[in-house]
C-alpha cells in the first residue's frame, strides 16, 4: 500500500539523519566543536604521554557481539532480498524486492559504520562503549517499531 511505502521511506530518512548526526559528531575537524575525545594526554612538562582510555578487550567483545546479534540478520536478509529479486522477472515485485533489500542492507551497513566510527571517537570506558552501541542500535530498530 502507498501508506506503508511512505511510512517506510520516512523512517528510513529519519534513520539516515540520525546516523549522519553521529558520524558528523565523530569527525575530527579542528575548527569546529565535535564530540571527538582524545585518547592521549601529553603534558607540557613531561615528554611521555599517557592513555586516558579505559576501554578494554571485554568492552570491544561486547560491542562486536551486540552488533553481530542485532545487525547480521538485517544485513543477510537485505542481501537475500536483492539476490532473489530477479526470480520474479521484470515486474513491480522485483522492483520492490530490490529497493527493500537495498534499503535494509544500506541502513544496516550505515548503522555498523556509525557505531564503529562514533565509538572509536568518543568512548573512553567499557560502559560508554556499550551505552553508545545500545543507543545506535535503538536508532537502527526504529523501522521495526513503526
Amino acid at each position: 500500500s502507498i501508506t506503508a511505502w511512505v511510512l517506510a521511506i520516512v523512517v528510513l530518512v529519519a534513520q539516515v539523519i540520525c546516523f549522519s548526526v553521529y558520524i558528523n559528531g565523530a569527525t575530527l575537524v579542528f575548527d569546529s566543536d565535535k564530540d571527538w575525545v582524545y585518547q592521549y594526554v601529553c603534558p607540557r612538562d613531561n615528554p611521555a604521554c599517557r592513555i586516558t582510555s579505559d576501554v578494554g578487550g571485554l568492552g570491544w567483545i561486547f560491542f562486536a557481539v551486540f552488533l553481530a546479534v542485532h545487525l547480521l540478520s538485517d544485513i543477510v536478509n537485505g542481501l537475500k532480498l536483492v539476490w532473489n529479486a530477479p526470480r520474479y522477472g521484470l515486474s513491480w515485485k522485483t522492483c520492490q524486492c530490490l529497493f527493500g533489500g537495498f534499503c535494509l542492507f544500506s541502513i544496516s551497513a550505515l548503522a555498523l559504520f556509525s557505531s564503529v566510527v562514533y565509538n572509536v571517537a568518543i568512548s573512553r570506558s567499557n560502559l560508554e562503549l556499550i551505552f553508545n552501541t545500545v543507543i545506535l542500535l535503538f536508532v537502527n530498530d526504529l523501522d521495526e517499531k513503526m
